[in-house]
């Protein structure tokens, strides 16, 4: 019943977003759903704080609104600004 769904994952692609994705087109409910998986990039990110880490990897709050945002079809106002 929701337009959007985002998967939001500490780990590499391939995990728990590709279940859940593969789940979906296999019961035809990705026909009617964006599905937006998240998931940490498959590169180094230095050490620093637990809110920094997640900021750099585009797991932060900001990040994950604005992924259902743009999802949604709807500007945020960081991409207007």
């Amino acid at each position: 019943n929701h337009a959007v769904l985002i998967t939001i994952e500490e780990g590499a692609e391939g995990g728990f977003g590709a279940y859940v994705m593969h789940h979906l087109a296999r019961t035809g409910l990705l026909d009617s759903v964006r599905f937006r998986p998240m998931t940490l990039p498959d590169r180094f990110i230095d050490h620093n704080t637990q809110d920094a880490q997640y900021r750099e990897a585009g797991l932060d709050a900001t990040a994950i609104a604005a992924t259902a945002l743009h999802a949604l079809g709807v500007a945020s106002s960081q991409q207007t600004a």
